[in-house]
């Protein structure tokens, strides 16, 4: 699939933020950037380095920020123990800030014995959401105090107490088919489908087009989107993943230009 820059930035810049998670920490907004024409799509092939290829980019073309540094490798002796993701300054209040960024996709696993945060699982039942929390909150953004950060920081002239923690994220969430979730609004605003089993997906009568996207593109508003198949074809895909335990993420299509997003586990 081939599409523009302005189409991944866009689809990025669209994906809701799932916000309030760290109590403390400011949910990062993003605002104007002017991004030249000739930049290209990437040619990347992990999704999250498309990722921050693109805010990234947001960001030395921001009206408002200047990108003091990006992706700074934390080591003790021959060990990488972590990385500070983004320090900006602003161009208007001279204040800074520690951005980490991260692009999600959770479903909600109600079966799961868990508190509420506790029942967010990534497609593949590898990546929770309470464990990405704390991770944020005890290792990724404290890191901001390691010894070799400051000494950075101390070469720019950035005092540490000075900057202020800020999370983006961008989450894309789906909830189980056909049944009834209340949810925060906060999480409310982030549900962008559904999700079924295989057979769950077989049972669906919905007309229509269908189109089964690589991972690299899950992230792209599927109204970009041109090239779209049977859904005799769409299973064929599907099952090809399944049976190699990876979860499809599927766009449809009606004829009235309106879409939905629904994933199929393996699970």
């Amino acid at each position: 699939m081939e599409f523009t820059i302005k189409q991944h930035l866009t689809s990025f810049n669209n994906t809701p933020e799932l916000k309030g998670i760290i109590e403390g920490v400011n949910d990062f907004k993003l605002t104007s950037s002017i991004i030249p024409a000739d930049v290209e799509a990437p040619s990347i092939y992990r999704l999250g380095k498309k990722i921050e290829f693109l805010f990234e980019l947001i960001l030395k073309n921001s009206i408002d920020y200047k990108l003091i540094l990006s992706n700074f490798q934390i080591q003790e002796g021959k060990l990488t123990v972590g990385e500070i993701d983004y320090i900006i300054k602003s161009n208007n209040t001279e204040s800074v800030q520690h951005i980490e960024l991260s692009y999600k996709f959770y479903l909600f696993d109600n079966s799961l014995n868990t508190d509420f945060v506790g029942k967010w699982i990534g497609p593949n039942r590898k990546d929770f959401l309470h464990l990405k929390k704390s991770r944020l909150k005890n290792h990724q953004l404290p890191i901001l105090k390691h010894k070799s950060v400051t000494e950075k920081l101390k070469q720019l002239n950035i005092k540490t107490d000075k900057i202020k923690p800020s999370l983006l994220l961008k989450a894309q969430l789906f909830i189980p088919h056909d049944q009834l979730v209340q949810l925060p609004q906060n999480f409310q605003k982030c549900v962008v489908g559904t999700w079924v089993n295989l057979e769950g997906f077989q049972n669906l009568n919905w007309i229509g087009e269908w189109c089964v996207p690589d991972k690299i593109d899950w992230y792209i508003d599927p109204i970009f989107n041109q090239n779209w198949i049977t859904k005799q074809k769409a299973l064929i895909t599907i099952q090809e993943k399944l049976r190699s335990k990876f979860s499809a993420l599927v766009w449809h299509k009606t004829k009235e230009q309106n879409f939905k997003k629904i994933m199929v586990v393996w699970w």
